[in-house]
């Protein structure tokens, strides 16, 4: 397919190609292809692209595809919209006592925190909560993500970027791994986990070493076992300087509901109360009471935090969130993929081969052409939403995904764009502003074998550097 290129100084270009001359150069200097690269890049106000280069091939993206998703949730749900997480209760509390159940229902809160939590539990103590004999019945049912195995995708269930969705989440599903030095009585450094699950077992064999925290002094290994099981373990090995600071580690490992009944239990603890009974998985029932609430930050906040460091269970919550608010509950990826299916032939867009899969382009089977995010971007660079979107994304040399590339160069704060990787991907959709003053959108999907291993970078910055002196 030969690729379209539109108002490019013919010296900026090679002889033999419709692609700048350095990009080729740096194509041939790291051994890929220039038949397994996709690019759109369009000024804003202008209705034809200054290069296309097999535009309507189709590439997975990665990460890239939470453009997609993140701009559908802005259009579709409004900047503003909020997760709230409730607690209900089979009746209330009577002299601090409630007799029966205590029911947490999640709608999807992407980012719902331990803090979060804490303001539900303190919401229950200003009710004068003390004891609760029944179970904390935890109900997801906003969701319904469908079965899934987090060793699917590379075989690393216990690697946060691996984590499934659900209606009601801690942490981010995130077990906290904290090593800090010991304290003055000596002894060896302490680990510990939160949430303080008794089913997960946690191992210490970390030795301390003398001298400053660098190299080998500060090379603890953190294995996880069965971390998709209900009864997972942590071993926590190599060397650790006294002189280290403290130090967190992120894994998935254990049961979601485990980690939300336990720190429950523990923060009531403090509190001076006690829950009797376990948990377990319900629907609160119509007749159950309210007791709190807590509202999540908003959509635009949220995007931020997903799309500059490419959270992927972030997506995926916001992902499922449309289903269910545009199609019922409980959110589905059928209904979601509807959703958005729906939305962009709304805006005009019949996109051909198009597929999203869950939202984050942690997939295999996702699926977007250069032409159709080149458009997406700008659809939303012409809407209201454009400030909130632009916000999100990494900025080149300065922060999130893009913080290390392009560093030294001119660039450098110039370029907004979200950045996707995977096995054999590399790839990057946003908007820069040029040497000119222009403003473009740029797309590069690239997929080849190995493209991941700084190569496929390489040729993202040659032709961002090129962009930038020629648009």
């Amino acid at each position: 397919m030969i690729g379209l290129c539109l108002g490019v100084p013919p010296a900026a270009l090679a002889a033999d190609s419709d692609l700048p001359k350095s990009v080729v150069d740096t194509l041939r200097q790291q051994k890929l292809s220039a038949k397994d690269l996709g690019i759109w890049i369009q000024a804003v106000d202008s209705k034809k692209p200054l290069l296309a280069h097999l535009p309507d091939n189709l590439y997975n993206p990665a990460s890239v595809m939470k453009l997609v998703t993140s701009v559908a949730a802005l259009d579709i749900l409004g900047t503003n919209f909020q997760w709230p997480t409730r607690v209900y209760a089979d009746a209330l509390p009577v002299n601090g006592v409630i007799h029966g159940n205590v029911y947490i229902k999640g709608s999807g809160d992407p980012w719902f925190r331990s803090e979060d939590l804490w303001d539900l539990m303190r919401q229950l103590n200003d009710l004068g909560v003390r004891e609760i004999t029944g179970k904390l019945i935890i109900d997801n049912s906003y969701f319904d993500p469908g079965p899934a195995d987090p060793a699917d995708f590379d075989n690393h269930p216990e690697r946060v970027y691996n984590a499934l969705p659900q209606a009601l989440l801690l942490d981010n599903r995130a077990t906290r791994v904290l090593i800090t030095p010991p304290d003055r009585t000596g002894g060896s450094a302490v680990v510990r986990a939160w949430p303080p699950n008794p089913n997960l077992q946690v191992q210490n064999d970390l030795k301390l070493v003398k001298g400053p925290c660098t190299g080998r002094a500060n090379q603890p290994s953190i294995v996880v076992q069965g971390s998709d099981t209900n009864t997972p373990s942590i071993d926590v090995n190599g060397t650790y300087s006294a002189q280290c600071t403290p130090d967190q580690y992120y894994f998935v490992a254990g049961n979601a509901n485990d980690a939300i009944y336990y720190a429950f239990k523990h923060m009531l603890t403090q509190q001076g109360g006690k829950i009797d009974g376990l948990w377990s998985e319900g629907i609160t029932p119509s007749s159950a009471v309210f007791l709190a609430q807590h509202n999540s930050e908003n959509l635009t906040q949220y995007l931020y935090l997903q799309n500059k460091w490419s959270n992927n269970l972030m997506a995926r919550q916001i992902f499922l969130t449309i289903g269910a608010e545009i199609k019922g509950p409980p959110g589905t990826p059928l209904k979601a993929k509807a959703a958005i299916d729906a939305w962009l032939k709304e805006i005009g867009m019949n996109w051909q081969g198009f597929d999203i899969e869950n939202g984050s382009g942690l997939s295999r089977k996702a699926r977007i052409s250069p032409r159709q995010m080149g458009e997406l971007l700008r659809y939303a660079w012409d809407s209201p939403i454009m400030p909130e979107l632009m916000a999100s994304l990494p900025i080149a040399g300065v922060d999130g995904t893009m913080r290390k590339r392009l560093r030294g160069e001119p660039a450098r704060g110039m370029i907004h764009l979200k950045t996707g990787t995977l096995r054999d991907v590399r790839a990057g959709a946003g908007y820069m502003i040029t040497e000119s003053g222009r403003r473009y959108v740029v797309v590069i999907l690239q997929n080849e074998p190995n493209v991941q291993n700084g190569g496929g970078s390489r040729v993202q910055d040659a032709l961002l550097d090129w962009l930038y002196h020629n648009g």
